[in-house]
């Protein structure tokens, strides 16, 4: 549930309590959004995305709607109601009320984020606990009790498109010393007048009100002060901590360093921009090994001893999956840029997991409609034993089944295994044109026997996914995987994030899952900024909202500049929008499609932006 403290919260409740009235789903909603006409002359139609609904109605982490959107949002639920000749409640059917009720919210937004007073007891609690050492710039200077603030005030009149129109029909807010109206309006309307009349005495007594209050001491690299990246009020100990579970030894070391080049590619960034709270985010990296271990509970374990807030990573969805319990029982923030298991959704972490990988839920739905198009029809699958291996192989059962492709026959295997004899000969007694390969490292001894058996992809369609997509080269004989396609939860990697990766680490030859290590680290630290706070709970509170529904914004310092004047962001990084839902999973997400060469390595086809299936 929400927080009821926290404004956001009550919005979402009348939000949501109008989409239901009017009897609208989020789809229909969305699709209606696109034939509703805007308020002002000139601008094109606004089709509201689903993750932007779902993040204004959201009973856990509601976001504050962006103007436009909140306006696109109530104005096609009113135009529905009339359509439909669909009777509203008054609390819900005035226009005027809800314009005013948006203002109240953006002005207890902007008066639940700081005061100066708080401002300066949280900056001189820093420097109380960042003293200089030897060989170190000098303290920064006290922060004054009237502490400057990075961008003007919120104005006390509301902004001429929020003042409604000269009518006695208008709602208006109670004056310094009025008495208020006998209690005849609706609770609607008294529920604004409650927040108008809290609005007031803010002013009224003087309190300045503004999003952020910046610590004038905080500068980035070049010396001068960055309004940005620094807050006043502070929680936690003022240091992000981030702790990195990287398969060094094991079975899927080739997904160590693109990944590791990733957070430190955004770490560095986020430092050079000044930081968070005026602070180098610290990172530390741990080998997790891989599944057939427990290195990575003994990993997770050292990373929670050394005060991490949040964990990136692990690599498999099975290790992720094993680590829920620690992680919640530690109260630490996790993110992984590749756990792709449809378990993950629904786990019972507290809300405190989150992934910018696709879940297998998109991933499969992509694969099922390539595998559609491309005429197969009997398909064969041989799925690793593990929730990733399952998982994944459902997804696809169920989308191909919803395609018309019914003739289906899956088989699993154990990752220990050292023969997939049986298992392909089962394959081939169900006479496939079509095979699908959902595994890992041993995908290379599985071909082999497919080729043994007659099932070569020279004759039959064969299909590989993001666990196994893998440059091969001498591993086979040449030719073996010709033509082979396979698909890829990751975005495509572009060439300017390939060289600014390469000119910190000139050693990563292999991109995979670098977009989204760099964005888990960047949302983290926007996350930070956004609380107030370093603890792990309130970054994972505030996770969600800092990738959904407020104003685009593409990297760390932009971001955090949006977030110092007192803008709600959406981050959209070098992964894709990632939009996270309530569950913490990227509600769109690009799938990568790929095909192999007579070398055995592969090339880009294309990319496709999946959704998650409703």
């Amino acid at each position: 549930m929400g927080d009821e403290s926290d404004p956001r919260s009550g919005f979402a409740e009348r939000l949501r309590a109008l989409k239901d009235a009017v009897g609208v789903s989020v789809r229909d909603l969305e699709v209606a959004s696109a034939r509703t006409p805007r308020r002002r002359d000139g601008l094109p139609p606004l089709r509201l995305k689903r993750s932007t609904i779902a993040g204004m109605i959201s009973r856990t982490r509601p976001v504050r709607p962006e103007q436009e959107n909140f306006e696109v949002f109530v104005d096609t639920c009113l135009r529905i109601a009339e359509e439909s000749g669909r009777i509203l409640p008054d609390d819900l059917a005035d226009p005027n009320a809800w314009d005013a009720a948006y203002r109240d919210l953006l002005l207890d937004m902007a008066g639940m984020r700081s005061t100066s007073r708080m401002a300066g007891e949280a900056a001189k609690r820093l420097q109380s606990s960042d003293s200089p050492t030897e060989g170190t710039d000098s303290a920064a200077e006290p922060v004054p009790e009237s502490a400057p603030l990075p961008a003007e005030p919120l104005p006390r009149e509301p902004p001429p498109e929020f003042r409604p129109p000269d009518s006695t029909d208008s709602p208006q807010r109670p004056s310094g010393g009025s008495t208020p109206p006998p209690p005849t309006v609706c609770p609607f309307r008294r529920w604004m007048g409650k927040r108008a009349m809290r609005a007031a005495a803010l002013t009224l007594t003087g309190v300045l009100i503004a999003a952020w209050v910046v610590w004038p001491a905080a500068q980035n690299r070049t010396g001068t002060p960055d309004a940005s990246t620094t807050v006043a009020s502070v929680g936690g100990d003022g240091v992000l901590r981030l702790g990195v579970l990287v398969p060094w030894s094991g079975g899927l070391q080739f997904f160590n360093r693109p990944m590791a080049a990733g957070v430190r590619l955004a770490v560095n960034e986020i430092n050079a921009a000044g930081g968070v709270f005026g602070r180098d985010v610290s990172e530390v990296e741990t080998d997790s090994g891989d599944s057939t271990t427990d290195l990575h509970l003994q990993a997770l374990s050292m990373l929670i001893s050394g005060g991490s807030d949040v964990v990136i990573g692990p690599i498999t969805s099975s290790m992720s999956l094993e680590l829920i319990d620690q992680i919640k029982s530690a109260g630490v923030a996790q993110i992984s840029p590749t756990a792709t298991a449809d378990q993950l959704t629904d786990a019972d972490d507290d809300g405190l997991y989150f992934r910018t990988v696709a879940p297998d839920s998109i991933q499969g739905d992509v694969l099922a409609k390539l595998i559609a198009a491309d005429g197969g029809r009997r398909v064969g699958v041989l799925a690793l034993d593990d929730p990733y291996g399952t998982g994944l192989s459902e997804r696809i059962r169920r989308s191909l089944e919803n395609r018309g492709i019914t003739d289906l026959h899956t088989e699993t295997y154990d990752t220990f295994d050292t023969s997939y004899t049986t298992e392909v000969e089962n394959i081939k007694d169900s006479a496939p044109d079509t095979i699908v390969v959902v595994g890992r490292t041993e995908t290379a001894a599985i071909a082999r026997e497919l080729v043994k058996q007659g099932l070569g992809a020279d004759r039959h369609k064969w299909y590989f996914v993001d666990g196994n997509l893998s440059f091969y080269g001498s591993d086979l004989p040449r030719g073996t995987l010709t033509g082979v396609k396979a698909t890829m939860a990751g975005a495509e990697v572009t060439d300017a994030f390939r060289r600014r990766l390469a000119s910190f680490d000139p050693g990563v030859t292999d991109f995979k899952y670098a977009p989204e290590a760099y964005d888990a680290t960047i949302v983290a630290a926007l996350a930070a900024l956004t609380a107030g706070r370093d603890d792990p709970k309130s970054i994972a509170r505030a996770m969600a909202g800092v990738t959904r529904g407020g104003e685009r914004c593409t990297d760390f310092r932009a971001c955090a500049r949006l977030l110092a004047s007192g803008e709600d962001i959406d981050y959209d990084g070098v992964s894709g929008p990632i939009d996270f839902t309530d569950k913490g999973d990227p509600a769109t997400a690009p799938i990568g499609i790929y095909q192999y060469k007579a070398n055995n390595t592969y090339i880009s086809l294309s990319h496709e932006l999946g959704e998650l299936p409703t």
